[in-house]
């Protein structure tokens, strides 16, 4: 049988309250293009009342400033930590490779070096020991090209001088100033160069 009491004159019936979630549970649960977003605004640099507004107008999710900050501590400090850790690695395995192949670095190499030497020089919390590396791996590259286009350059000249002594030699003989006994021992010599 039910229970038909009547509560004692005076006292109301318990209220059940619903909570509404809490704002730092919020943004622990949104999906994970959202979570993505949110790391990169705070690792922007943008202040918390930009982002609030952003996640209010985008995602259509209020929060708070402690639930921003708790969110940072929690999910943005281990993300920022593990994108480090994988620069390091990329780093690394660069400056690895450089040093096993220390001849010339082909262009698609020197283009991801420095897009890396670029997201590595603005991102927070990177050792500048890291950055440094890239940037040298960069130079490095930049060095090299500058020698090779240097060396081409010579070795032209020195085709140039090569053409215009042959073709002084032959002007010589033509006059009969050298034998053709001696310009094909000049020009054998002229080949060992």
């Amino acid at each position: 049988m039910a229970d038909h009491r009547q509560r004692p004159r005076g006292t109301r019936k318990p209220k059940v309250i619903m909570k509404k979630p809490r704002s730092d549970s919020k943004l622990m649960n949104i999906d994970d293009d959202q979570r993505e977003q949110l790391i990169n605004w705070m690792l922007s640099g943008l202040p918390y009342h930009k982002i609030k507004t952003m996640l209010k107008d985008q995602f259509t999710i209020s929060t708070s400033f402690g639930a921003l900050s708790n969110f940072y501590e929690k999910i943005v400090t281990p993300a920022l930590i593990a994108r480090r850790q994988r620069a390091v690695t990329t780093a690394d395995q660069i400056a690895r490779e450089a040093s096993q192949t220390p001849g010339k670095f082909d262009a698609a190499t020197i283009d991801a070096l420095k897009q890396r030497a670029l997201e590595m020089s603005i991102s927070p919390g990177v050792e500048p020991r890291d950055v440094k590396q890239i940037f040298s791996l960069v130079l490095k590259a930049r060095d090299q090209d500058l020698a090779e286009r240097q060396l081409e350059q010579k070795i032209r000249e020195y085709e140039q001088k090569i053409t215009a002594t042959r073709d002084a030699m032959t002007r010589a003989v033509a006059k009969g100033g050298i034998t053709k006994k001696t310009l094909g021992e000049i020009e054998r010599a002229m080949n060992l160069l």
